[in-house]
């Protein structure tokens, strides 16, 4: 596992939108690598990171990102689990889908209108 403490420094450097974004990124990595059979400390280690990551958001921390920690820390505990190996890689990228959409990175540019 990365050094948490350097992990968090970088996290913590970027705006509230990319931090979700950058969660987001990580979930979607965590459902490929589960369908490429990754090694299984490669995936616990990417569910802890994740987890921290939710952990570090504070003040952005909404109820619904405080349950994908908790999801995926009950996932880590009983990790590794052949059999539901395809259900986790599919929750993940739904978890992914719905961080991104909580950062607000993909949201459409206003348009501008001018007044003559």
């Amino acid at each position: 596992m990365r050094d948490l403490s350097r992990l968090r420094e970088r996290f913590l450097r970027d705006a509230p939108e990319r931090r979700l974004g950058n969660l987001a990124s990580d979930l979607l990595r965590l459902s490929t690598w589960l369908r490429m059979r990754r090694d299984e400390q490669a995936v616990v280690d990417l569910m802890r990171e994740i987890a921290w990551m939710i952990e570090w958001c504070g003040e952005i921390a909404t109820e619904e990102l405080v349950d994908v920690q908790r999801e995926l820390c009950r996932w880590r505990r009983i990790w590794p689990l052949e059999s539901a190996r395809s259900v986790l890689a599919f929750r993940a990228k739904q978890l992914s889908v719905q961080v991104l959409a909580m950062s607000g990175v993909l949201a459409a540019p206003q348009e501008t209108t001018t007044t003559s």
